[in-house]
């Protein structure tokens, strides 16, 4: 029943390459240990420890340095150089500046690529924001590096900022760290900005991480993201912006926890080779968004070279997730699992012309509830895109603030969608779903649809507008509010061996120049 997932899986583990622990193959390891009693200030203390690794780059040694249990006011920024491992286990540092707190990578410094600091490691402790400082900027950032890995840290209480960012950044593991706590002054905090916790960004001239040049549009890759606990926050992991043709590879969010997110979990833009799964989202605005390029074309560019080779290619899987969208007065629609391209024909903003359709994702196995209007799973600008063996549930009371028909699934613009063996259910007729439908088909849409089970739909089982095409052939429909197939707007539908009982009206229709054959 799931053979086709498993083979598409299997087909991209061979691609997928997990960051580990670096090993830094160093004749020496020189242990520092800082001692902070008395000291006037803790930051330029703990720099001249971290100092000591800038004296001697040639490799040879790992300058292991650890921090004592306690509770320290941070006054200064820090600078992390290659070759280090700072322990911190038992301690918080306390930002008392207003700057951020850790720097991993060079500022002002001509490196390109990866080639700028590597080799570095933060272990345990705790890195708090210190909302009363009311600093908007990232207590950690990192661009232009290697081998660098995070584990067991919290972090918390970001102000208007992320609490880590990165930039051109390659194999990098951020393991079993907590992310917390997301203030600001401003009445909407849902749609205050878009601030992940945890932000993958770009280095892209005039507009994102200026102090790291050469801003030459070096994509983060082989980056691991891995038993993390997101909560209470504006939005969770992931990247809202991209340069066309540049693409974050081989990324992965694996067995993360986010709860309490007032937006989206997680956003993924301008991924290829690149999984999400296991993540449990709970309490959250919106679940999982993945685009080839960004809506409205906002934060979307023309690379620096000028030169743009565009690949629809995402060949990504999203599966095995557990999400529960609720409703947090998002002001977009929202959705458990969003994918989205689009096609531009001439440039628009600064975004080149160029066909950004989204090609190559599965989203399979995942489990879906959807406690506000939206859409369960939505499809816009897609190609050859398989949803297979999840289950969506629309519990949708109405009072709801969400937009949208609450339809189970929703294509838009997309092509060759394989939707196989999936459970689609709707809870509740109401104002908010009174439009719904299991499956509903839009705008120049194809579709196989084989061996689904639709419950309930408030409207009809399975609808097509607008010039859609679908094979639609062994799928179980059960209770519905009109139709059980209705073909409308031009569209055609061949239809074989459905189930479909307990129709208000009656089991098919077609109208408007809509045809169902078979």
């Amino acid at each position: 029943m799931k053979k086709l997932c498993f083979l598409v899986l299997i087909m991209m583990l061979q691609l997928f390459v997990l960051p580990t622990d670096f090993v830094v193959n160093a004749q020496t390891v020189e242990k520092i240990t800082v001692n902070l009693n008395g000291v006037k200030s803790i930051g330029k203390t703990i720099q001249a420890s971290l100092d000591r690794a800038l004296e001697d780059q040639s490799g040879n040694v790992l300058y292991e340095i650890t921090l004592p249990k306690g509770t320290y006011q941070l006054d200064t920024l820090l600078k992390v150089f290659s070759y280090t491992t700072i322990k911190m286990e038992g301690c918080t540092l306390v930002r008392d500046a207003d700057k951020s707190m850790i720097r991993i990578g060079y500022e002002d410094t001509r490196y390109t690529g990866y080639n700028g600091i590597h080799d570095i490691a933060i272990i345990g402790g705790c890195i708090d924001g210190n909302v009363k400082m009311k600093c908007s900027t990232s207590m950690v950032r990192m661009g232009h590096g290697a081998n660098i890995t995070i584990r067991n840290v919290t972090f918390r209480n970001a102000y208007n900022s992320h609490h880590m960012e990165m930039a051109g950044c390659r194999n990098v593991l951020i393991e079993d760290c907590t992310f917390t706590g997301y203030y600001t002054n401003k009445k909407d905090v849902t749609n205050s900005g878009n601030y992940e916790a945890l932000q993958l960004d770009v280095l892209h001239e005039g507009r994102h991480f200026p102090k790291y040049p050469i801003l030459d549009d070096t994509p983060c890759r082989d980056v691991t993201v891995k038993g993390c606990t997101f909560e209470k926050l504006q939005r969770g992991l992931g990247i809202h912006s991209g340069v066309a043709g540049s693409y974050f590879t081989n990324i992965q969010f694996i067995d993360n926890t986010f709860t309490d997110i007032r937006g989206y979990a997680i956003i993924a833009t301008n991924f290829q080779s690149s999984e999400i799964s296991g993540n449990v989202i709970k309490n959250c605005g919106a679940g999982i968004l993945f685009r080839s390029m960004v809506q409205g074309n906002n934060n979307f560019y023309t690379p620096v070279s000028g030169k743009v080779t565009i690949d629809n290619d995402a060949n990504s899987v999203i599966k095995n997730n557990i999400i529960q969208v609720t409703d947090r007065k998002y002001k977009t629609t929202a959705y458990g699992i969003s994918l989205y391209g689009q096609k531009l024909t001439k440039k628009t903003k600064d975004v080149p012309k160029g066909d950004y359709t989204l090609h190559g994702v599965t989203i399979c196995d995942n489990t879906i509830t959807m406690n506000n209007s939206g859409y369960g799973i939505w499809l816009q600008g897609t190609k050859k895109c398989t949803v297979e063996n999840n289950s969506v549930v629309m519990n949708i009371k109405a009072s709801a603030s969400g937009k949208g028909n609450s339809d189970c699934i929703r294509l838009v613009r997309s092509k060759n969608a394989v939707i196989n063996n999936n459970t689609f259910t709707q809870k509740k007729i109401n104002k908010k779903t009174k439009e719904a439908c299991g499956i509903a088909m839009t705008t120049d849409s194809d579709a196989t649809i084989t061996k689904n089970k639709i419950n309930n739909s408030p409207k009809d089982g399975i609808f097509l507008n607008s010039k859609c095409k679908a094979t639609v052939k062994n799928n179980t429909i059960k209770k519905t509010g009109r139709y059980g197939l209705n073909v409308a707007g031009k569209s055609t539908m061949i239809s074989k061996k459905n189930k479909i009982t307990k129709c208000k009206k009656r089991k098919t229709n077609a109208s408007g120049g809509g045809k169902i054959k078979g």
